[in-house]
Formats: structure tokens, sequence, C-alpha cells
């Protein structure tokens, strides 16, 4: 939900990622990746300026890399890593073997309706991107607590994270989910969750479901990343 931080009077815990899309010029992805892992090995290891570099599979950014940085929060970008070679590193190593680059997203993760089991969050993901229809956000919100309940009964073990585009936007960016996996052969599960679904919410509730999201939703937009730092 776009952000309405300037009511807060808490400094909100490192929930915050700065996301940017990288295209490397062709034949450089090898000497791109070594440059960002040394950049980020040197300016990004840890804290609220920890950074990861991962590469889209698939998907609107397919073939491009995105730089991550987070869990962080606005304050901690007050003193991000600038000075100190920090800025001629990136443009001068990192820099050299890019073609084009975003500018940054900001996302702010929501952990009321996520469903985080453990700390392994393995090195590939699956991301589904909703463009939301104007003034549906809270009954959405409804909704992906609706499934994180399905997750709490029948999927104890799995983590997914759902988050909120932290600035209104045109590109029909408005809230992600990423279930995060170890390998890619955890998609040929054909589990129905239609029917986990209805077992927590009752017969009948996974088509009135899949109505409210239509309600919600103008679009949805998926896509597959692997890290690759």
């Amino acid at each position: 939900m776009p952000l309405l931080l300037f009511s807060q009077t808490e400094t909100p815990p490192p929930s915050l990622y700065e996301v940017i899309n990288i295209q490397v010029k062709p034949g450089q992805a090898t000497n791109f990746e070594a440059a960002v892992k040394s950049h980020n090995a040197q300016y990004h290891p840890q804290g609220a300026h920890f950074a990861d570099l991962f590469f889209n599979v698939n998907g609107p950014n397919g073939g491009a890399y995105s730089w991550i940085m987070g869990p962080t929060n606005w304050a901690a970008l007050d003193n991000r890593p600038a000075a100190g070679g920090h800025d001629d590193d990136w443009a001068n190593n990192v820099g050299q073997y890019i073609e084009t680059g975003s500018s940054p997203q900001y996302w702010n993760g929501n952990p009321n309706l996520s469903h985080i089991a453990g700390d392994n969050f393995g090195s590939k993901a699956m991301l589904w991107l909703f463009d939301i229809k104007e003034g549906k956000a809270p009954q959405f919100a409804e909704l992906i607590g609706k499934v994180k309940k399905v997750y709490e009964a029948n999927r104890p073990t799995e983590t997914f994270l759902f988050a909120w585009n932290a600035f209104a936007n045109a590109d029909g960016q408005d809230a992600v989910m990423v279930w995060p996996m170890n390998k890619w052969a955890e998609l040929d599960d054909q589990r129905d969750f239609g029917k986990e679904y209805e077992v927590v919410h009752g017969p009948g509730s996974w088509h009135n479901f899949l109505n409210q999201i239509d309600e919600c939703v103008k679009g949805r937009v998926d896509w597959l990343r692997e890290n690759v730092d």
C-alpha cells in the first residue's frame, strides 16, 4: 500500500527493500556478476545495507538482473554507503558492464501478511506481482490474510513473503507475493490449494475467494529469479 510513513512516530523494523533492475551488456554477464559480488562484499556485507544480486529467469525483467538491498528502513538510507570509494567502485568497476539500469523501486515487506517458516529462504523464488484496482487494497489485504491462514494450518513449514510497493506507480506493480525455494523441482508440486483453502474456510469458499480476487486485481505478472551472489 503506498507509504503512510509520515503519520508514524516510531522507526519501523527493517522490512524495506530497494530494488534496481539492470540489463547487462552482451557477453559481460560473468564479469558483471564478479564485479557486483566484490562490491557487495566490500560495501554491503551485512546489516541494514546488506545487498544481494538475482538473475531474472523470465517475466517482465527476464534476462536482466535485480540488485536488492535490504531488509532495511528509510532511516538507514540516510547513511547508506556513498563516500569512501563506494560510488566510484560501482561507477567504474560495475558500471562498465551495465547497458541500462532502472530507477530504484522500494517495497515494504508486511510480516502480518507473510508466512515465514524459519530463516531458510532458498536460492530461487517465484514472484507474483499484482496490479490492484483503485480503492481495493484493504480488501486485497484481507484475502492475503486468508491465504496465510491456510499456510498456518496446512503448510506450516513453507514460506511466502508479501510486500507492498512503497509508492504509487503506473507500471501495475502494487503488491508482490514471493515464494522462496531451494530447487526448481518444487514447482512440480501439484497439490490442490483450493481444497486446502476450503478445509480452513469452509465449502464453497475457494470459489468466493477467486471472485473476490477478480474484484480487487486488474492483472498479475509472474516471474522466476535466482540468487547469483
